[in-house]
């Protein structure tokens, strides 16, 4: 869930819902319909504003695609108020570490401090002296994706990279890890209003 961020941003005239971000890593063209409806188009440092605007053109039957699907997950789930945030929040921090420790305590894992935090593009971390930090988001998927999350965040205590092993050892300890890793891809965008 790690995004990108860019070396200059211009947005197409008003109207049209097309940003172009220039990204120095980027090695072609890319497409993404945003929470909103917007399409931002990524330019690698050699792209020319002419090419991404035909790029654009090219794959307009995708994007008019996927701003319906936009528009669905948008009436199915509108977005939060402060108050609805708030509360949300709150029950973050009182539902979350209780769970997060619970998980641990099954897997003989120990933690030394759990957060609730605001994270802008991770469900969640785990630094070397075993303090895991979780996204407040979490409370609003569901509870097989959380779990995953968890166990993610728990496993790194036992291998702190995202290797093979640490793979295995999550896989291990969640039965429905591919499922989970699935939703946060196509859904999970929809909780982060505004981290695009």
């Amino acid at each position: 869930m790690q995004l990108s961020l860019p070396l200059s941003e211009t947005t197409a005239p008003p109207g049209d819902g097309v940003v172009f971000v220039r990204h120095r890593r980027a090695r072609r063209y890319i497409l993404r319909v945003l929470h909103d409806g917007r399409v931002r188009v990524t330019l690698p440092r050699w792209g020319v504003k002419r090419e991404a605007h035909a790029f654009v053109e090219a794959n307009r039957a995708w994007i008019d695609h996927h701003r319906k699907r936009v528009e669905t997950r948008l009436r199915e789930r509108p977005p939060l108020d402060r108050k609805a945030q708030a509360a949300l929040r709150r029950r973050a921090e009182r539902e979350l570490p209780a769970q997060l420790l619970s998980l641990a305590d099954a897997h003989d894992i120990s933690v030394t401090r759990v957060s609730i935090r605001n994270q802008r593009t991770r469900w969640g971390s785990c630094s070397p002296s075993g303090t895991i930090t979780l996204n407040w988001r979490l409370i609003q998927t569901p509870e097989f994706v959380r779990e995953y999350v968890l166990i993610h965040e728990l496993m790194h205590r036992r291998e702190l990279n995202h290797s093979r092993r640490f793979w295995r050892l999550v896989a291990a300890a969640c039965p429905r890890m591919s499922d989970a890793r699935a939703w946060l891809k196509e859904e999970g965008k929809t909780l982060w209003p505004d981290a695009d």
